[in-house]
């Protein structure tokens, strides 16, 4: 395998940039413990990463030799259906790719092997961490749809302790003060979805009392009393109310619809390097995200028992009955990034101050790669 000797400064800079965190990521009970740093990348995971085991990912037996391999970051999130889809429904193999997977703890933790060429593809929330990175100059893309919210597929939401709701905190008027839930101390796509709902009576996310926390941590939190509100996703809204803990104000398709949560990852280098490969990686991911969308849009029954049986072994939400009462996320089977609501975030970003440099969102975006795909495939009528 092709090493690449960092620099430790070089390294220590790109660590700097780890502040993206996946505000789409369902997390596994379990997180896996960060690697150490190391200045020279080997075949050893990068930092925050564990290879997934053969099971999951199992490399095609049968010429291999033949195989192009793809470096590929997860999160085991319901976001990632498109890769296990493909991944256990062998698109990948049939593209001639051997795709390894690596599991993260965090989106976070993907920018800095990214940018280093360590990862050809990732994911996670397009925010203030990977603007940062790539004002400066991280080569790293933005190619398709990793979450969104269309209709119907709220997958994330707004949610309020059940004893204040009670006692009438209903109205984005009532929040003020109110101490949140948000899974990042830094800009990621969900603060920026709680301003939008503060800006409708003159306030902004920043009225509240924001506070970093794990989505399984969230749920304990709100039975405690430690917090009083939470922005959730998928499948912890729906056992909140389940459990009686929460009330949901509004899911995000009802107050940031088709809101771009998540998104698709290049490296430069793997353009660069390997444009073929990257074409191929993304045929196989728009075919995975038409048996998704023809599972859970559609309603095909055969090929939802598929998909959620691929979710449940690969994903942290293993509960399958859970999959008939969650909203799922929506990701695009024509791979399109919606380029509106990523300039609408930047805005709150720079506002709010934690963005100084204003990206040019027509550059960041490279819709190359699925439009081929597009092409190869057919375009996907919902």
């Amino acid at each position: 395998m092709k090493r690449f000797l960092l620099p430790r400064v070089a390294v220590l800079g790109l660590v700097v940039l780890l502040l993206l965190v996946d505000a789409c990521a369902a997390q596994p009970p379990a997180a896996t413990p960060a690697a150490k740093p190391t200045e020279t990348v080997a075949a050893s995971p990068p930092k925050g990463a564990t290879p997934v085991p053969a099971a999951t990912a199992a490399r095609p037996e049968a010429n291999s030799a033949q195989l192009t391999k793809v470096r590929l970051g997860i999160l085991s999130s319901i976001s990632d259906s498109g890769n296990f889809i493909a991944q256990d429904l062998g698109y990948f193999k049939e593209q001639g790719l051997d795709v390894e997977f690596t599991k993260f703890t965090a989106a976070a933790q993907m920018i800095a092997p990214l940018g280093a060429g360590q990862l050809d593809v990732g994911g996670g929330a397009p925010g203030v961490g990977l603007a940062n990175a790539v004002s400066r100059n991280v080569d790293i893309k933005i190619v398709a749809d990793k979450g969104s919210t269309p209709k119907g597929q709220g997958f994330e939401g707004l949610v309020v302790r059940k004893d204040l709701w009670d006692a009438g905190v209903r109205t984005p008027a009532d929040f003020k003060g109110k101490r949140i839930a948000i899974p990042s101390d830094t800009g990621i796509t969900p603060e920026a979805a709680l301003d939008k709902v503060m800006r409708t009576v003159g306030l902004k996310a920043r009225d509240l009392q924001l506070v970093p926390m794990a989505h399984p941590d969230m749920a304990p939190a709100l039975a405690g009393k430690s917090i009083d509100m939470a922005i959730p996703i998928e499948p912890y809204i729906t056992k909140i109310v389940e459990d009686g803990l929460g009330v949901i104000y509004q899911r995000e398709d009802e107050f940031y619809p088709n809101h771009q949560i998540a998104v698709i990852l290049y490296s430069g280098r793997f353009i660069k390097e390997n444009p073929d490969a990257a074409k191929r990686y993304m045929v196989a991911y728009l075919k995975a995200l038409r048996d998704y969308n023809d599972a859970f849009v559609g309603k095909n029954a055969k090929k939802k028992a598929t998909v959620v049986s691929i979710l449940a072994k690969n994903t942290g939400v293993k509960d399958v009955p859970l999959y008939d009462k969650m909203l799922v996320p929506g990701l695009n089977p024509n791979g399109e990034v919606n380029k509106a609501s990523l300039a609408e975030d930047q805005d709150y970003y720079i506002r709010a101050g934690l963005q100084k440099d204003r990206l040019d969102i027509d550059k960041l975006v490279d819709p190359t790669w699925a439009k081929y795909a597009v092409d190869k495939l057919g375009v996907y009528k919902r």
